[in-house]
């Protein structure tokens, strides 16, 4: 019961986050499909009968049913960290069922758990302004969204802060692990 629970909640977590990702990746395949009526829903790997045949695992991912294509996307987490551009995706025709494509991006130097860090209240503390949100990243050294150099090892706390109009104006990129400003990200407009 318990792991059925966190198998949910995992999926919900990677529908929100794939929400926002979609959001951000402007040369993401599934921003292609452009004008078409899309239906989005989070499905477990292994339980769904068309992924099932080509992905053995438990992982989460977020089905979208274009109208000629279905897109199985994961998002890669590593506990509650977003790890930018890791991700496994299959697309299907959605007539034929036949697999179009998979693409998958798995960096090799993450570790499975998070180590010590810093609590996002503490980082969020270490910045003015007033807080839209704050993620909690593995930055990718193809980043265009958090353009540090040279790329940080350890997670960062993404903080985003708004104008008095509740425009996201700047990001700042805090090392999780050390607690220290890295820099500045690119706020989504």
């Amino acid at each position: 019961m318990k792991s059925k629970t966190l198998l949910i909640c995992l999926v919900l977590v990677s529908v929100l986050i794939v929400g926002i990702i979609v959001a951000v990746i402007s040369d993401s395949s599934l921003l292609k499909k452009e004008e078409q009526e899309i239906k989005v829903s989070g499905v477990i790997a292994s339980e769904d009968e068309l992924l099932g045949k080509y992905e053995k695992s438990d992982l989460p991912f977020t089905k979208y049913l274009f109208d000629d294509t279905i897109v199985y996307w994961h998002q890669r987490m590593v506990d509650d960290a977003i790890v930018e551009k890791d991700y496994i995706r299959y697309e299907f025709d959605k007539n034929t069922e036949e697999l179009i494509e998979k693409e998958f991006e798995w960096r090799s130097d993450i570790p499975e758990h998070l180590p010590p860090i810093i609590t996002k209240e503490e980082a969020e503390s270490m910045v003015e302004g007033k807080i839209m949100y704050t993620n909690l990243w593995y930055i990718s050294p193809k980043s265009h969204r958090f353009p540090i150099t040279p790329t940080p090892k350890n997670p960062c706390w993404a903080v985003s802060i708004a104008d008095d109009k509740g425009y996201n104006i700047d990001v700042i990129i805090i090392d999780a692990v050390e607690g220290k400003i890295l820099g500045h990200g690119v706020p989504i407009p």
